[in-house]
């Protein structure tokens, strides 16, 4: 392992080493420079031989950089010798246009000439695209050896200063001086004379460029560049802002001309070693070269020894957090009140807790190893139906409702992880769920009576219809003479009570306490009995009942949980349609599902409100006219049917509730009468 990591250190040193050399060589990182490809494509080649010729415009009187020789009238200089290299590298002539600086770029501008050298800005940016950089520069401060008013850059402030016109001095100056009177010259010899002449402070310009015309005239006994300079900049090539491929093409040449290292044989033709245009990495390198082979002795060394005392830290402090994590897991363990143990795959007990020794009346260490058979099972079980065998056969979690005692208990099986050499084990959780059940129970029970209490209203004016016709008959019967009449009245009477009857019996299945049987049921005897119970609201808010069902549709289920799922989804939609509307009921099985689609002609349910109508004590009624618990309550009855319910609702159009039930026996769709 520390093999490792030490050859790792060393080849993440050895890495940045050669990216810091590459940055330092070439201006690039060393995935930049591996990855660069230099090789002009077929589009390239084309565009170059297209043009034949590229023009480069450009200051006329900046030597050594570029000027025009007053004898022999060419255009020479550091800059000209580069770009007739890049002529060489590209296979294409450039043809030189000495300008004076400002046309220079007027000419660029308008797309007159192709290429010019200059300094990067913001200004510029707006007209031109830039190359990687050719060369560097400062930008120096000539001053009077006499004066001694400038000293720092900071002294210029205050000071009158000249350098050629539209040089980047200018746009530097007013950006980071608030007080300094700058005069443009046609070039930096013209500025150099308004110095001599006593006429500005100090000139701003190129430090080569300055240094050779100082040197020309002779001036360097009386006129100093100060050794505080201005910036450092990279001198860029420029191309219109609309010849992108252009700047493609020239990059790639600069690239192969830096890997030349070009400029540098360039500047040792005209003068020599020298800073003035480029970098001076010499000094960089050793110190780079030095400092990597003592950070990777230090580093080594460190590392063997600092990994010695970390391993022994490491492992004393992993001892401790075992062991302080063992006791809050056995503290968690033994505190709750959930009956929980641990069993292997032959059904043995490797370790429960204080409530399940509790429950068994034995101590911890009476339980461990014994079989779940001596103990009489999980909650009695027996092995056929054991939770435990299940999960051990089929590798799933099991989770099971079991009665014990006269209490019900919900078991959770959960599979451990297993370490080598040892058996398969899992986790047993058992919670008495006993309260929460009835409490469930209750509340599905209070809501049943709260839905009752609606259509009271109509049951009481279902019930008044036969009761009338009763106190007519007895009426008719005490004033008639005729037999026959009398047997007529009587009949009457028998019906009207049946038909009473047969409302209070509807009311008292729909009334009574619900439970989990399921049983074969007439699903359009169900849905009509829950109509008829709810007729007089349909009747008084306008409403047009509708019901698509086989007649002859049964389907094993809870009647008791459809039954209250029916009459929250038909409560809901009368309140949803107000006055006037349509409700109606579809119903479609097969021998794998049924389908309930309840479908109103209200006035919907806004997007934000769908997501949160199944959540408990959610409701958009006034206050004290819902609980918000109707459609909870129908989602976990669904849900406890293995159903899924879903609601698709159009403001303004109206709503449609969609339950889907699956069949849980293996019995074809049967036919009753």
């Amino acid at each position: 392992m520390i093999k490792k990591l030490l050859f790792l250190i060393s080849i993440v040193l050895v890495i940045l080493f050669a990216n810091s050399f590459t940055k330092l060589e070439y201006d690039m990182n060393l995935i930049d420079y591996l990855s660069s490809d230099t090789t002009l494509s077929k589009d390239e080649i084309t565009y170059l031989n297209d043009h034949n010729t590229l023009i480069y415009g450009a200051d006329y009187n900046s030597p050594p950089l570029r000027y025009v020789n007053e004898g022999s009238q060419q255009y020479e200089g550091l800059v000209i010798d580069y770009l007739r290299a890049l002529s060489i590298e590209l296979g294409i002539a450039i043809e030189f246009k000495p300008l004076i600086w400002n046309d220079a770029l007027d000419l660029l501008s308008n797309g007159e000439t192709d290429l010019c050298d200059m300094y990067k800005s913001e200004e510029r940016s707006k007209k031109f695209l830039f190359s990687n950089p050719i060369y560097y520069q400062r930008g120096a401060i000539l001053v009077r050896k006499s004066d001694n008013l400038i000293t720092t850059v900071e002294d210029l402030e205050g000071k009158t200063i000249a350098g050629s016109k539209v040089d980047y001095i200018f746009e530097h100056i007013d950006k980071e001086f608030d007080n300094v009177t700058g005069i443009e010259t046609s070039d930096l010899q013209e500025a150099i004379k308004l110095l001599t002449d006593e006429r500005i402070d100090a000139v701003l310009g190129d430090e080569s460029v300055m240094n050779y015309f100082i040197t020309k005239a002779q001036l360097k006994n009386e006129y100093s560049i100060l050794d505080d300079y201005l910036y450092e900049r990279e001198a860029v090539l420029g191309v219109h802002k609309d010849n992108s491929k252009l700047l493609k093409i020239l990059n790639k040449a600069i690239r192969n001309l830096k890997k030349k290292k070009t400029m540098e044989l360039i500047y040792q033709k005209w003068f020599g070693i020298s800073p003035l245009i480029t970098k001076n990495n010499r000094s960089r390198k050793i110190t780079l070269i030095t400092k990597y082979i003592f950070s990777l002795i230090f580093v080594l060394g460190t590392a063997l020894y600092s990994w010695n005392i970390q391993l022994k830290k490491e492992v004393k402090r992993q001892t401790n957090e075992l062991r302080l994590s063992n006791n809050e897991l056995e503290t968690v363990f033994n505190g709750l009140t959930h009956l929980m143990t641990v069993i292997d795959d032959e059904c043995y007990v490797k370790d429960a807790n204080k409530t399940f020794c509790e429950k068994y009346n034995l101590t911890a260490d009476m339980l461990k190893n014994a079989h779940c058979k001596d103990i009489n099972g999980i909650l009695g079980s027996i092995c056929e139906t054991c939770p435990i065998k299940e999960t051990f056969n089929e590798n799933r979690t099991v989770i099971k409702e079991i009665k014990h005692k006269n209490r019900i208990y919900k078991v959770s099986t959960y599979i451990l992880d297993q370490l080598p050499q040892m058996k398969k084990r899992i986790l047993v959780v058992m919670e008495d769920i006993t309260d929460f059940k009835l409490t469930e129970q209750s509340m599905l029970q209070s809501t049943k009576m709260a839905a009752v209490g609606q259509l009271a209203a109509g049951i009481a004016h279902e019930m008044r219809t036969p009761l009338g016709i009763i106190r007519n008959n007895c009426y008719f019967m005490k004033r008639s003479k005729s037999q026959d009449d009398k047997d007529e009245s009587m009949a009457v009477i028998e019906s009207s009570v049946d038909r009473a009857n047969r409302i209070i019996d509807n009311l008292l299945n729909f009334s009574r306490m619900t439970d989990n049987k399921v049983s074969q049921t007439n699903i359009y005897n169900l849905i009509s009995n829950i109509y008829d119970l709810s007729k007089k609201l349909f009747e008084n808010h306008k409403i047009s009942f509708g019901l698509q069902c086989p007649k002859d549709l049964v389907f094993t289920i809870n009647s008791e949980s459809l039954k209250h799922v029916m009459i929250n989804l038909i409560n809901n939609a009368i309140d949803a349609m107000g006055e006037g509307g349509d409700l109606d009921i579809h119903v479609m099985a097969d021998s794998k599902e049924m389908i309930i689609q309840v479908s109103d002609t209200g006035k919907g349910i806004d997007e934000d409100i769908l997501k949160n109508i199944f959540n408990p004590f959610f409701t958009t009624k006034e206050p004290g006219s819902g609980t918000g618990l109707g459609l909870y309550i129908t989602y976990n009855e669904v849900q406890k049917m293995k159903g899924v319910i879903d609601v698709d609702s159009i403001l303004g159009v109206g709503t449609t509730f969609a339950l889907i039930i699956p069949r849980h026996d293996k019995l074809p769709l049967k036919e009753v009468e």
